[in-house]
């Protein structure tokens, strides 16, 4: 990213860089980073839109969340709205593919805008810890889519999937560990690199797609 660097993408460099552990060699050697880009495969317009999107999309391939997504759009009249979602029925909801379990996940968070989940001034003014109790609370919506949707969707700085496999494996491989980290020792590791966590799980996310792009498996890390 060189001269195009953000300043806080620029500060999140220097500080991860200059940790002195496992991950900062990797951090240096890659440079600094947009930790907030989503590759998602649909064009979203709001808090509503990301969140249908990313539970359509659970434990589904690409392709087949795709075309639940825009076929979801279609059954709502060519737009995902609070308005189109609170009042279409079930059999509109599950025509377009969606489990029980989705549809009524879909529709709990758009009856729930009330709540500050879809308003952008409400957002801003929450804390991290009050948006994931905010969103898990939702049935259908786990930990992991709450810190994607802070990390990729609000742009969070400090989020830390903890529970991400490819981030335990990155950490692992770093930390030259015999097995898997878990989940709350994760979390523990994770410290050190507050407050630019989501920047070091990008980080972390990069070098797995490292190794599967060279065909290597996890081993020494740089």
């Amino acid at each position: 990213m060189g001269k195009r660097a953000t300043k806080e993408q620029r500060a999140a460099y220097e500080y991860l860089g200059s940790r002195g552990d496992s991950l900062a060699l990797w951090v240096r050697s890659t440079g600094p980073i947009d930790a907030y880009e989503s590759h998602l495969p649909v064009e979203v317009h709001g808090p509503l839109e990301w969140l249908s999107f990313a539970i359509a999309s659970r434990q589904l391939s690409t392709a087949t969340a795709l075309a639940i997504y825009n076929r979801l759009v279609t059954q709502l009249g060519g737009a995902i709205t609070t308005e189109r979602v609170v009042t279409a029925d079930e059999r509109t909801l599950r025509g377009a593919g969606l489990s029980h379990q989705k549809a009524r996940a879909i529709r709990e968070v758009a009856e729930r805008a009330d709540d500050g989940l879809l308003d952008p001034d409400k957002l801003a003014a929450m804390s991290d810890a009050e948006i994931q109790t905010k969103l898990v609370a939702v049935a259908g919506i786990g930990p992991s889519t709450a810190q994607m949707f802070m990390m990729r969707y609000l742009r969070r700085p400090d989020i830390f999937p903890a529970g991400d496999l490819a981030v335990r494996s990155a950490i692992t491989t770093f930390d030259r560990l015999d097995r898997r980290i878990t989940l709350k020792a994760a979390e523990q590791r994770s410290g050190p690199w507050r407050p630019y966590r989501s920047y070091a799980t990008s980080y972390l996310w990069g070098y797995v797609w490292e190794l599967h792009r060279t065909g290597e498996g996890p081993g020494t890390a740089p």
